[in-house]
């Protein structure tokens, strides 16, 4: 939901009532004309983890055969639900570098709308239940999805795809990921506690979880040898 005010007041709520699309307001508006203005950064934001959402699903697809069939977009991490649980961590490695290819390539992101029955012949990747107009987002040469969401005009604004989580789920995969702005913040956070962890040990960054599990291994023995 995009954030924003209207007449200078932050709108707290959207709904839709039927074919009206309702805006709440923390108090009541003057019965006039009012400027709305919405939460840009927020906004672009979105648009980042959604187009990058479209891509990565897209990659999974084409790499491993594995379709979508969840996606979430969270305050700070996006899930997406993949329909197998025997993904390997190369077919993972190659379906995150093919979706970060498609953000270097900056491709446009095309917008098209069609009949129902029009867009089901347009190869999507997911065949649309609605009826009526549809539309559909298009990453130039790489995917067509049935989509109302918002979403860049070029792949490049994406920035980055970044896997964070991988979790086995009864037959599922759920990916955790972050793109753009998300993405160098999460580097940042992770760049910052490696550099506190090898002060700690005071040896370079890299050399930090070789130390992590010969230290492990030491204390496992130590407790043995009290245990006796």
């Amino acid at each position: 939901m995009d954030r924003g005010t209207l007449g200078g007041l932050p709108v707290i709520q959207v709904m839709e009532e039927g074919d009206a699309v309702v805006h709440v307001v923390e108090r009541e508006l003057p019965r006039a004309k009012v400027t709305g203005v919405i939460d840009w950064p927020r906004r672009f934001d979105h648009m980042q983890q959604h187009t990058g959402q479209h891509v990565l699903s897209a990659a999974f697809e084409k790499v491993a055969e594995a379709r979508t069939v969840g996606f979430h977009l969270g305050a700070e991490i996006s899930t997406i639900d993949l329909d197998s649980d025997r993904l390997g961590h190369r077919q993972m490695e190659r379906a995150v570098e093919l979706a970060n290819q498609v953000v270097f390539e900056d491709r446009p992101v095309h917008i098209i709308y069609r009949g129902a029955a029009e867009a089901n012949q347009m190869e999507l990747r997911k065949p649309t239940q609605r009826a009526g107009e549809v539309r559909v987002v298009e990453v130039e040469g790489f995917d067509r999805s049935a989509c109302g969401g918002t979403h860049l005009r070029r792949t490049g604004g994406v920035g980055l795809i970044f896997l964070r989580k991988i979790e086995r789920r009864k037959d599922l995969t759920r990916v955790e990921f972050v793109c753009g702005g998300r993405a160098l913040k999460c580097a940042r956070q992770d760049y910052e506690v490696l550099t506190k962890a090898a002060g700690l040990f005071s040896t370079a960054a890299e050399n930090v979880p070789a130390l992590i599990s010969q230290q492990a291994e030491e204390l496992r023995w130590a407790l043995r040898s009290r245990e006796k």
